[in-house]
């Protein structure tokens, strides 16, 4: 299914991405969360974002194991919107990037290209330039699996109900902050065993 956002299917009107654009599944940036790192903003209340550099076009909704290199920080209309960069773990590339200096030295130009897309792409929608945290800089692989490991933590109080019952304890715009999921999506992802660990 094609994303949305307030009801409109979402196209890019700077353009095509020059990478494969996902998400990393049972994962949630949750909105009521402000990490040190963000410049004082919350989660975007989505999973974490994925930029498969490989070689080969990814089909839409396939889904691929990666290996993760990196991480960025956008920081997108007050929201924090983690970009984490990865790539395919059977791209012929694989073998050579562990982490993310080596796409630095082996694919020179690819992190300014990632960041200058996500910096720019709004503003054909008369939208402000996006900013980013941490100095703009990719942080690297250890920095990546810690942030994905928070958000894996919260899927996992979303679905689960814990994050509701903290809620409880909080005021009205911060309740307002975490929207409800379908039932449908909470069938599936209940689906899940509470014990089943990710792999990273």
């Amino acid at each position: 299914k094609q994303d949305e956002k307030k009801g409109v299917l979402r196209e890019f009107k700077k353009g095509d991405i020059f990478f494969n654009y996902g998400c990393l599944p049972r994962t949630w940036e949750d909105p009521t969360f402000v990490h040190p790192d963000a410049e004082g903003c919350r989660g975007d209340n989505d999973p974490v974002d994925v930029c498969e550099i490989g070689s080969k076009i990814v089909k839409t909704g396939e889904i691929r194991p990666v290996k993760i290199l990196g991480i960025l920080c956008m920081i997108d209309e007050g929201e924090a919107d983690w970009k984490v960069v990865a790539i395919d773990a059977e791209d012929k590339w694989a073998p050579f990037l562990n982490d993310i200096d080596d796409v630095a030295k082996q694919l020179p130009g690819t992190l300014d290209a990632i960041r200058e897309w996500f910096r720019t792409y709004k503003i054909p929608d008369g939208k402000p330039p996006n900013v980013f945290g941490l100095d703009e800089k990719f942080m690297d692989k250890h920095y990546a699996l810690e942030i994905i490991k928070e958000c894996n933590h919260a899927w996992k109080d979303l679905i689960t109900g814990e994050k509701e019952r903290q809620l409880e304890q909080c005021n009205d715009e911060v309740k307002g902050l975490v929207r409800r999921l379908s039932k449908s999506n909470l069938v599936d992802l209940s689906a899940v065993e509470d014990d089943e660990q990710p792999s990273f």
